[in-house]
């Protein structure tokens, strides 16, 4: 994330249409992460539909809108100030070309780990770019109540092969097959779903999507792009299969859930500076879901894209508001 401050002279602006308030507000989202977008990308995450890419373009170069947002080779941005970013994307470009052969290579690994039954790419490499500093972040689909076995594997794997080097095997988030839907609902989690690449398992992605489809809410131009063609089916490893035989289902569930307390224990008492609430928010920890985002970097992403918003006198609007909501909502 971006630690530039914005700033700028000019009052709240007064578009001549909705069209045009919509291209800043994802333009000042990406702005956070100083990533210019290429007109066919802000019509994938406007928050409006009725609309083309070819409109969105001439709307960028047409006043009042043109005096806040710059163009240089095909990428739309805020401020002339920040057209170096334009060149900053490409070698982010260049670089996630090799992070990707990495990113499949891990998968293609994780694969074989028991319990696993999908694998998919999130964070910046999943929006085609990659930092020198940045990690390779992964989304793990396992087996129902598995769910705490295969995270203890992997993590035990990273610890003790890789050094507890999270660089290119970034173990965020943990989702179980019977219960895709994720409750957090605002625009970073829509955006983060909406972007996510599979490297395996092409029909479990296709039902996350499925189950997540409520981002359409924020993002109604989005759709599953159907090229997934990169994305290898399950094989079972002989590793898994062994697991799967050796622990009988009473035995998994009581394992499972004795590693999922003894998880809970372990931040509890590792994150004792932080209160009750904010602990659980950063590394929830359910039978069906397991998050550990220390950084809290959803609050900070949520809060920078606010004070941009009211930079811009765009804080009113009531779909600004629902962007900020972070209200847990459950299909019926």
């Amino acid at each position: 994330m971006s630690s530039r401050v914005m700033t700028t002279t000019r009052g709240p602006l007064q578009p001549s249409s909705l069209l045009q308030q919509d291209i800043l507000r994802v333009l000042l989202y990406f702005d956070i992460f100083e990533h210019p977008l290429r007109a066919e990308e802000i019509y994938r995450f406007l928050p409006s539909d009725s609309t083309s890419p070819a409109e969105i373009a001439r709307a960028c170069q047409s006043p009042p809108l043109a005096a806040f947002v710059g163009h240089k080779r095909g990428h739309f941005f805020i401020g002339a100030a920040s057209a170096s970013f334009t060149e900053e994307r490409s070698r982010r470009e260049q670089l996630a070309e090799h992070r990707w052969r990495i990113a499949s290579f891990m998968a293609k690994m994780i694969r074989k780990f028991p319990f696993v039954r999908a694998v998919f790419v999130s964070g910046e490499l999943s929006k085609g770019v990659a930092s020198k500093k940045g990690d390779i972040d992964f989304v793990i689909v396992t087996r129902a109540n598995h769910l705490w076995i295969c995270r203890t594997f992997l993590i035990l794997f990273k610890k003790v092969f890789l050094l507890n080097s999270k660089k290119y095997f970034c173990l965020n988030h943990f989702v179980a097959e019977d219960h895709l839907a994720f409750d957090r609902r605002n625009i970073y989690s829509a955006i983060e779903i909406a972007t996510l690449k599979p490297l395996v398992n092409p029909t479990l992605f296709k039902e996350y999507m499925a189950a997540n489809a409520w981002i359409t809410r924020f993002l109604p131009n989005w759709r599953v792009d159907p090229n997934l063609s990169g994305c290898r089916a399950v094989k079972g490893s002989r590793l898994q299969r062994f697991f799967a035989s050796f622990f009988p289902t009473h035995l998994a569930d009581e394992l499972d859930n004795f590693l999922m307390s003894r998880w809970q224990k372990i931040w509890r008492r590792r994150y004792a500076f932080l209160d009750d609430e904010e602990r659980e928010r950063l590394y929830e920890c359910r039978k069906y879901l397991s998050t550990a985002y220390g950084e809290d970097f959803l609050r900070k992403i949520l809060d920078a894209y606010c004070l941009r918003l009211e930079r811009f006198g765009l804080n009113e609007d009531s779909r600004s508001r629902d962007v900020f909501s972070d209200v847990v909502e459950h299909h019926d």
